[in-house]
């Protein structure tokens, strides 16, 4: 497991279309203390961790109604998450905007990517992979260390129906039409990101997921490696 120092660059500081498999358990958020010895006024980054699905953006807001008025907390999420739905992944990089919020791919140092002190200001690797890299898009400042990893894919979704001649259920995967992408290229636009990351990204077969290098991150305008 890789690890960084946040230190290191803060000091320098729809369809249920998904673009990739869920794999981790649903997104949930939790704070993280940093620092040494400051007790309960230690500064709080967010911590979101897990898959976004399309009761993500409530439950984020509801956490934030809870956390706001605790001493501490910064406008700054951490994000590890293989992605998920493509809509929800959308309304939640605009709630993120809309709180001014920065975003940078990594975790807490804690088994299991669970949240915990990083007195010494070690977090470890994120992946931000799929539909998250739409939300990691949402953040006033977009920071992938080198030791994190982004990927994208073409977005798909499965589509289950009955058949009558074998009285069985089958599945389909259907793919994004011109509308959800203009939809998404709209989104991507007002973010400030360069729309030839969804072009980009429809062009990586589903079943694959292609990294994308500090170089096009920064071609992207998606995100430097530097807070």
């Amino acid at each position: 497991m890789r690890r960084l120092r946040l230190s290191a660059f803060l000091g320098t500081v729809w369809l249920a279309l998904s673009a990739m498999p869920a794999r981790s358990a649903e997104m949930s958020f939790a704070t993280v203390a940093y620092g040494a010895d400051c007790g309960s006024d230690c500064p709080r980054f967010i911590q979101a961790n897990g898959t976004i699905t399309p009761a993500t953006p409530q439950a984020f807001l509801d956490f934030a109604r809870r956390e706001i008025d605790r001493p501490g907390l910064m406008n700054v999420v951490l994000i590890h998450s293989t992605g998920g739905s493509v809509s929800a992944s959308l309304k939640l990089g605009r709630i993120f905007r809309s709180l001014g919020a920065a975003v940078v791919v990594a975790r807490a140092d804690g088994a299991g990517g669970r949240a915990r002190r990083a007195a010494d200001g070690r977090f470890v690797s994120g992946t931000c992979a799929s539909a998250c890299v739409y939300v990691l898009a949402g953040g006033v400042k977009r920071v992938v260390p080198p030791e994190s990893r982004i990927a994208v894919h073409r977005m798909a979704g499965n589509v289950q129906s009955f058949d009558w001649k074998t009285w069985d259920y089958e599945t389909r995967r259907v793919y994004a039409g011109d509308a959800e992408i203009a939809t998404l290229t709209d989104y991507i636009r007002q973010m400030g990101v360069s729309t030839d990351l969804v072009s980009l990204a429809e062009s990586v077969p589903h079943e694959h997921a292609r990294v994308l290098s500090a170089r096009e991150m920064a071609r992207l305008k998606l995100a430097g490696t530097k807070f």
